[in-house]
């Protein structure tokens, strides 16, 4: 199989076996070693840019196709997503190319004649420019520019009115620089920099322990599996931050898989003290595991828990409690795009997120310091949920309230809450 049936085989899996892209497309490529780099690019860039720009992708077939979209066949509509992504979205591969590969899919995995209806589509789009006439007004116009289903632009739009909204809905479309943050513990990001200029990677320091650098194959370098640095984003770099934990001090991260914020909390206290990282997957801790060895931290211990259900054990014995809770992740749309199909159902995270949060009340001490914390946009899922919580907790203050957004700070959308028990 060439690249582009593979990436049309692993889109399947993605839209109609509820497989996530990242992990569809990792299988499929470990399991192609013979396909070129070129290819292997081209691939990822298929399966992301598709799953990316899908309601935009369908409603342009639903201009150009005389059949309705649920007359076409599964394979046949991925090969004219495939089809339609290319002219739109590329610079780099002609129109004819675009339209001849796809013609042939369909040849492939459609009935007789399918051919010429795909021929036909792609044809028209192209003979009209490859532009796109979009609705001109409301929830539709955002919906298909910036392709994301009408119920989370409505999210956005009641979050943050049409403009703004907008404007994050564009920026959540951008591809996400790669941030490494510094294992200060091994070495400055000043000095990371030159490892990493040494070994012909481009990078710049952005502030405190951060750099952006250039795309490079982090999990095959020496300098990533030495435990010089951890990728991270800029807001979620500001959870372990804001946790302020201090060297002696003993903290909880109640949902603390693959590890990353224990990991950046044990360099801010140098090692020193312990931090117990929780998860309610088993398969899980053992990545908390491993993201400790390699950075060579010895003050983590990861441990199974379900932090929706109260442990009496836990009351009273943390100096700090991070509640990195599971949410719509909203905010790293651009690095996650599968989050665009909406197959999760936001409203259902509400009481997820107030029962841990309110379990973390309890764990920490006396005058311990509570930090909640997700990767999302979504105002329900930020303040409304602290905010709520300060009206049953009495005994707590908050300190510290931010939300990063993409359009205005240049990270993913991040919300970090601190919250003070008073003693």
């Amino acid at each position: 199989m060439n690249a582009r049936e593979l990436a049309l085989k692993t889109l399947y899996d993605v839209f109609y076996k509820d497989a996530y892209s990242n992990l569809a497309l990792k299988k499929t490529l470990s399991s192609n070693n013979a396909l070129s780099a070129a290819d292997k690019s081209l691939m990822t860039n298929l399966v992301y840019g598709v799953v990316s720009r899908h309601f935009t992708l369908e409603y342009v077939i639903g201009r150009y196709s005389k059949l309705k979209l649920k007359k076409i066949s599964d394979y046949i509509k991925l090969i004219l997503e495939m089809g339609i992504y290319q002219l739109m979205y590329t610079d780099r591969i002609p129109a004819h190319a675009a339209v001849n590969e796809s013609v042939l899919l369909a040849k492939k995995y459609g009935r007789p004649g399918t051919d010429r209806f795909v021929n036909g589509v792609l044809r028209a789009f192209c003979r009209d420019g490859c532009a796109v006439t979009y609705p001109q007004t409301g929830t539709d116009r955002l919906a298909v520019r910036y392709s994301f289903s009408t119920e989370m632009t409505r999210l956005f739009q009641d979050n943050f009115g049409d403009e703004r909204a907008e404007r994050i809905m564009d920026a959540l479309n951008d591809a996400p620089p790669l941030i490494l943050r510094a294992n200060i513990l091994k070495n400055s990001a000043e000095e990371l920099i030159k490892m990493l200029e040494d070994a012909g990677i481009k990078s710049e320091l952005i502030g405190g322990a951060l750099i952006r650098a250039e795309g490079f194959d982090v999990g095959g370098s020496d300098i990533y599996r030495s435990g010089r640095f951890s990728v991270q984003d800029q807001g979620a770099y500001n959870a372990a931050l804001v946790l302020d934990p201090e060297p002696g001090c003993s903290v909880l991260d109640m949902c603390a898989a693959p590890g990353g914020k224990s990991a950046h909390a044990a360099e801010l206290m140098g090692d020193r003290g312990s931090i117990s990282a929780y998860d309610i997957h088993p398969h899980k801790i053992e990545l908390i595991e491993e993201t400790a060895r390699r950075l060579g931290l010895h003050s983590i211990t990861a441990g199974l828990s379900d932090a929706a259900v109260y442990n009496d054990a836990l009351a009273g014995r943390f100096d700090r409690v991070l509640c990195d809770v599971p949410c719509s992740g909203l905010g790293i749309i651009r690095r996650k795009p599968d989050i665009k199909l909406g197959r999760n159902d936001i409203s259902g995270l509400y009481d997820l997120q107030r029962r841990i949060l309110d379990n973390g009340a309890e764990y920490a001490k006396p005058g311990g310091k509570l930090v909640y914390s997700t990767c999302t946009i979504n105002k329900a899922e930020n303040e409304g949920i602290t905010g709520g919580f300060l009206e049953r907790h009495g005994n707590f203050e908050k300190t510290y309230e931010k939300t990063f957004y993409p359009d205005t700070d240049g990270t993913d959308g991040f919300y970090v809450c601190r919250l003070e028990k008073i003693q």
